[in-house]
């Protein structure tokens, strides 16, 4: 278990929420400076005042020791990138259909152009025994 980095994690979620020292002190019942040792390290995060602190930021006590994010936290993330990648589908769908139109019509153009100079063979092919 690194203190170092549990202490980090709650001084980086107070201030996510927008909580001063003070504010965690008086809910805490301890005095502001009590507070500001915890979060510096000179008092001891193994005590009672650690799943408090826990309760108070919202987050489970397993998140501040092992940073590991919530359900929650995983299902938001995982919803973001389902409607990142959605739109990224979305979006190189439409510049397939764009591109597949723009090679039919190519295509096409190729066709009639094979078309015409068909029909030119056709008619000099005709003309040839005249000669």
């Amino acid at each position: 278990m690194d203190f170092d980095q549990i202490r980090e994690r709650i001084k980086r979620e107070r201030r996510s929420l927008g909580y001063t020292q003070e504010y965690m002190a008086t809910t805490l019942g301890i005095s502001v400076n009590s507070y500001r040792e915890i979060e510096s390290g000179t008092t001891l995060l193994v005590n009672p005042r650690l799943e408090e602190i826990s309760k108070i930021l919202d987050k489970p006590l397993e998140n501040l020791i092992f940073d590991t994010a919530s359900t929650a936290d995983y299902s938001q993330k995982l919803s973001i990138i389902e409607r990142e990648f959605k739109e990224r589908l979305d979006i190189t769908e439409t510049a397939y259909k764009i591109k597949l139109a723009e090679k039919e019509g190519e295509i096409n153009v190729l066709k009639a152009n094979l078309e015409t100079k068909e029909s030119i063979i056709g008619v000099l092919r005709e003309r040839l025994p005249e000669y």
